[in-house]
C-alpha cells in the first residue's frame, strides 16, 4: 500500500496476462524463462518487458507490446485490441477455413 492508497488488479492486468499469453503460445516459451520465479518477477516488478523476438510479425510483436506496456492506464482494451490488425487478419484466415457451424450463432 503506497500513500494509504489500496489499488487492486483491474483489466488492465488482465490485458498484460493476456499479452504474455500471446508470448508463449507464439513462441512456445515462457515470456521470462529461463528466469527463475522470484527473477521473473523483480523484472515485472522493474517494469523490464520480456524479449519479444524479431521472428515474430510486425502485427504480433505490436499486438504483444501494447498488452505489455508498463504503465496500465497505457494498455488498450479489450475492445480496442479486437480491431487491431493481428486479431483482425488472424479471425479473418481462420474464418476462411472454419467450419460454417463454428462461425453461426444461434
Amino acid at each position: 500500500v503506497v500513500k494509504g492508497k489500496v489499488k487492486g488488479y483491474g483489466l488492465p492486468a488482465d490485458i498484460w496476462s493476456l499479452g504474455c499469453t500471446v508470448l508463449e503460445m507464439l513462441t512456445g516459451k515462457l515470456p521470462y524463462a529461463p528466469l527463475e520465479c522470484i527473477s521473473a518477477l523483480f523484472k515485472i516488478g522493474k517494469g523490464e518487458l520480456p524479449l519479444v523476438p524479431d521472428s515474430l510479425s510486425r502485427d504480433a510483436r505490436d499486438f504483444i507490446l501494447q498488452c505489455l506496456r508498463v504503465n496500465p492506464d497505457d494498455r488498450p482494451t479489450a475492445a480496442q485490441l479486437l480491431d487491431h490488425k493481428f486479431v483482425q487478419r488472424s479471425f479473418s484466415q481462420s474464418s476462411d477455413s472454419a467450419s460454417p457451424h463454428i462461425l453461426r450463432r444461434g
